[in-house]
């Protein structure tokens, strides 16, 4: 019902005076009036349900990281020592050979980098502000 119940009860007085409530019912109708307006405290928050899948999709994506990070050094332990067993005076040669031939490639290319990660820094730093 919309309306409280005391002035649906003064309406119906006035409309209708055949129809009259006991003064227990009244008692109970003014009752329940009073705790319908008082807010309910002990319920969860409004953002209660976002802030758990939240948090549940970040121990996921943790757990996934985790995964991908372990399987990233593993490969980089069993890589290490196979390129080093391979190197030898030829192939160190030709190595440094080839990046003093594309040096500005090379530059080129880690510079690059560099400003692709400040620029999604700069860019997640902005959009945080907003």
């Amino acid at each position: 019902m919309d309306t409280p119940r005391k002035n649906s009860t003064e309406e119906q007085k006035a409309n209708y005076n055949y129809q009259e409530t006991s003064e227990s019912d009244s008692e109970v109708y003014d009752f329940l009036d009073s705790h319908l307006e008082k807010e309910n405290t002990d319920s969860f928050s409004l953002g209660f349900s976002q802030n758990i899948i939240r948090n549940i999709e970040s121990k996921q994506q943790r757990r996934l990281n985790i995964k991908i990070y372990g399987l990233i050094s593993v490969l980089s332990l069993i890589s290490i020592p196979l390129f080093i067993s391979f190197i030898s005076n030829e192939l160190i040669s030709m190595i440094l050979t080839v990046f003093l031939q594309y040096k500005f490639i090379f530059a080129f290319f880690i510079c690059g980098v560099i400003l692709i990660q400040f620029s999604e820094r700069l860019i997640y730093i902005n959009r945080d502000k907003k």
